[in-house]
């Protein structure tokens, strides 16, 4: 009997990861942190593993002479209010890569993707609505809102609607987003073993309510699950410098964990320099290109699977607002970063 041939999933299970993060890093993808990579690469190489050649071919082969055939159209559906704009990468670098997942997504589906703005002058759901419907338009990928806990009156029972986050609280909608509560879960245990004990956390009150306060939700049971004590949360602006200099006082954290890299820039106003004085952490990367340790979230492919989750809701005719709403949650991918250090 011939062995059986090491899969991709043999090395994933080998590695500790997904099998769609071997992909990515036999791919060289720059989602992938290079350490994470080397770590793969080298597990590939001891278990022996290769493509299979057939396989490969196929895939190939479907690429050049299957085309796909085009179907339609989705909705990218925004909400300006409030000067809030999805493309400013400087800012919101997730929700481009949102979009841009979603769109390479919906190609291989034979599916375009054009935006609408809800907050046009003259724009009405209704209208808005009888747009759609003229250009025989079905499925809406519904961006995040501009403000946590955001109602919005649509003819969603016309459409099939998939959304990004907790921005949106009525109606209930199948969700794509980040696994943020385990992120966080996996920033503070990474902390931990390089030796951090009283670790910070800086999550601003309106970013712990866009998450639906699931990173705090990882920050407290982790620090109960660890026995350490918790620390009061900061949760003033990131830049808010004045706050965070009385908060350092008192509690003298050795790690902080932050949702944006603006802390690293308040810190340094106030004297104090990571890693040096403090290790910083964010759960909320949104790539590699940064010196910030933390998670990657990977948003090229929570786009992605959004698209996934909308086409079969599409092809058997679920529309309106479910029953019952799925909540489908992409885990990321450490980054170790340069802003901590192992600890004595």
């Amino acid at each position: 009997m011939e062995p059986r041939r090491v899969t991709q999933l043999d090395v994933a299970r080998k590695a500790g990861v997904h099998r769609a993060t071997v992909s990515m890093a036999l791919r060289n993808h720059p989602n992938i942190p290079p350490r994470t990579r080397d770590r793969i690469l080298a597990i590939v190489k001891k278990l022996g593993y290769a493509p299979d050649p057939m396989l490969s071919a196929l895939a190939s082969y479907r690429s050049r002479v299957r085309a796909a055939t085009y179907h339609g159209t989705f909705a990218w559906l925004t909400n300006s209010a409030f000067g809030f704009d999805w493309r400013d990468r400087r800012v919101r670098p997730h929700f481009t890569d949102y979009f841009e997942g979603a769109r390479r997504r919906a190609a291989l589906y034979g599916f375009q993707i054009e935006t609408f703005d809800l907050h046009t002058s003259q724009m009405t759901p209704a209208r808005l609505a009888a747009v759609l419907r003229a250009r025989s338009i079905g499925g809406v990928l519904l961006c995040p809102q501009p403000r946590p806990d955001t109602t919005m009156a649509f003819p969603w029972a016309e459409f099939s609607v998939v959304t990004f986050g907790y921005t949106l609280a009525e109606p209930r909608l199948h969700t794509i987003t980040a696994a943020q509560y385990r992120a966080m879960l996996q920033t503070m245990r990474e902390l931990r073993q390089l030796g951090y004990r009283r670790i910070g956390l800086a999550l601003h009150q309106e970013h712990d309510q866009r998450t639906d306060h699931n990173y705090l939700a990882g920050y407290l049971v982790e620090q109960q699950l660890s026995g350490a004590a918790a620390l009061p949360p900061l949760t003033t602006p990131y830049d808010d410098t004045a706050s965070l200099r009385h908060w350092w006082r008192e509690h003298r954290p050795d790690a902080i964990v932050t949702g944006n890299y603006r802390l690293l820039e308040a810190l340094r106003a106030i004297g104090v320099r990571p890693p040096r004085d403090v290790g910083v952490a964010c759960p909320v990367l949104p790539s590699s290109a940064t010196d910030l340790a933390g998670v990657i979230e990977n948003s090229l492919h929570i786009g992605e699977v959004a698209v996934d989750v909308l086409v079969p809701m599409i092809q058997r005719g679920e529309r309106g607002v479910p029953a019952s709403p799925h909540r489908v949650h992409v885990e990321g991918l450490w980054l170790p970063g340069k802003t901590v250090r192992p600890q004595r």
